[in-house]
């Protein structure tokens, strides 16, 4: 029950963010233009239809193998838990001590609701955009985003650094890192429990799929110049979010970047090689 009230929360915050970034960002006579013309609008989600497609295998294999990844991870991962606190120390307590108590309810809503937020707008206003390369790109990187965030997590078993000072070899002078989300609102966890698990820490795939929107979005400015700003704050505050909440050590982070950067990279190459034209 709880749940499902957590997720209509995360649906209807995301419809209301929609109706704001729609008109303000894609502009409503694109919108109308093409919704008016059923058989364009067919098109495009043809076209679109298998990039979206391999996502959702490689979505359905990363839900599917959860456990089995888990079990793995701890059986034969590589345990750089220890090695990522002696290269960065307490730079995430540091930042938490940091940053005010009030940035709680702030940085929350944006690792929660602002993270399904930066996904899912680009699908829908890229549907609007001139041509399919950007919204083919933007599927593509995902989808290269979790198969390589599925190897990393069978291969690295890691925590973050709010559960750091839990493990055997901990350094006793290390400073607690908090868990201001969890300890504020625990019932989260019903809801983030459905698609991860607590060791599934490196890359940071918040922070890969939401430098992925913004370098994407920086790639269509030109057509859409007021989404850059705003994929940049939302993808800002979501990296910030990941430390501050305790969830990411800065290494998850940087390696979360380098995965976005290159994911975007494989995805314009396949784009590039797999699409017969760029208008629809």
């Amino acid at each position: 029950m709880l749940f499902a009230v957590l997720a209509a929360l995360v649906a209807g915050i995301t419809l209301a963010c929609f109706a704001l970034l729609l008109p303000a960002c894609v502009g409503l006579d694109r919108v109308r233009s093409v919704v008016a013309d059923r058989d364009r609008l067919r098109r495009r989600l043809r076209v679109a239809a298998p990039y979206v497609g391999g996502l959702a295998v490689v979505l359905l294999l990363n839900k599917g193998l959860l456990d089995r990844i888990e079990a793995f991870s701890r059986r034969h991962g590589l345990r750089p838990t220890e090695w990522f606190y002696a290269v960065e120390g307490d730079f995430v307590a540091t930042l938490q001590a940091t940053l005010p108590d009030w940035g709680l309810y702030y940085f929350g809503p944006m690792y929660v609701f602002g993270y399904v937020v930066v996904l899912v707008f680009p699908f829908v206003a890229y549907l609007f955009a001139s041509n399919p390369r950007p919204l083919k790109t933007l599927v593509a990187a995902y989808a290269v985003n979790y198969a390589v965030a599925i190897v990393c997590y069978g291969a690295v078993l890691a925590y973050g650094p709010r559960n750091y000072h839990r493990l055997p070899g901990a350094d006793p002078d290390a400073a607690r890192v908090e868990a201001p989300l969890l300890e504020a609102f625990p019932e989260v966890t019903r809801l983030t429990a459905r698609v991860n698990v607590e060791t599934n820490v490196f890359p940071s795939l918040h922070t890969a799929l939401s430098v992925t929107v913004l370098l994407v979005a920086v790639s269509t400015h030109e057509e859409f110049p007021r989404w850059t700003p705003v994929a940049g704050l939302l993808a800002g505050s979501i990296v910030v979010a990941t430390m501050y909440l305790g969830t990411h050590w800065a290494t998850d982070v940087i390696a979360g970047a380098a995965l976005a950067a290159g994911s975007v990279a494989v995805a314009r190459r396949i784009v590039s090689r797999t699409g017969r034209r760029d208008a629809w």
